[in-house]
């Protein structure tokens, strides 16, 4: 009997061993399944990290190439075509209807930082100071541009469209800002002082610190509509609690 029990233990165990193999060949196949399931997520999402970047340095490239060939365009009126000494009204030389109209289609195109950059090239060319005007800025979309610290004092920007911009910091002393769209844009330490601002949208508009000293046509209703003066020079030149 005990022989009988020893031949039937070993038995059992060569059956066990047997019916192991399908459960280890299925946690193996489960294993593989699962590292090619991860494999295939990792391929798609480096495909699609490689997609955006190479999307994005199209972008950069293209906003680059149109900043470039603005600037380019501009320079060439300055030295070819005498923008700077042109006639600006009554009737206007062609050369300035062609330059505003440039400008104000170039800039619905560029992003945030390019349009400062715009706005700086025309500020060192003096194409847009109180004293020349030779472009036109109204109607110009300089929506969310990036113009923090930004110097534009003595220019001629009636009429633009500002809304939502950066402009902490931004010298726009002796500025002609009449009719300029600032609703919600960010003035907050800008220097205003003296700058022309009738009929300025202020509505949402930060001007925490903001020196306003001087500032000429701006009502109390304009104020108003201003989400922050906190800390801001007014008019009279008390600072506002």
């Amino acid at each position: 009997m005990k022989e009988k029990q020893g031949v039937r233990f070993p038995r059992i165990k060569i059956l066990w061993s047997w019916l192991q193999f399908p459960v280890l060949a299925m946690l193996l196949i489960a294993g593989i399944i699962w590292l090619n399931i991860q494999q295939s997520q990792l391929s798609l999402q480096l495909s699609q990290q490689q997609r955006a970047t190479a999307l994005q340095n199209a972008h950069d490239q293209q906003q680059e190439a149109l900043l470039m060939n603005y600037m380019d365009t501009i320079t060439n009126l300055i030295v070819h075509d005498k923008l700077l000494t042109a006639q600006v009204a009554n009737p206007p030389d062609a050369v300035v209807v062609v330059a505003g109209a440039r400008t104000r289609e170039v800039l619905k195109k560029l992003d945030p930082d390019r349009k400062a950059t715009l706005m700086r090239f025309l500020y060192e060319t003096k194409l847009i100071n109180n004293d020349h005007r030779m472009i036109s800025m109204f109607g110009a979309d300089l929506q969310h541009a990036h113009l923090r610290a930004i110097d534009l004092r003595d220019t001629y920007l009636a009429g633009a469209n500002l809304s939502g911009a950066d402009l902490r910091g931004a010298n726009l002393t002796y500025a002609t800002l009449s009719y300029v769209n600032l609703t919600g844009a960010n003035l907050a330490g800008a220097d205003l002082h003296g700058s022309d601002m009738h009929n300025v949208d202020l509505t949402g508009a930060d001007l925490t610190r903001a020196n306003l000293k001087d500032a000429f046509d701006l009502g109390d209703t304009l104020f108003a509509k201003a989400k922050s003066l906190s800390g801001a020079t007014m008019l009279d030149g008390t600072v506002h609690p």
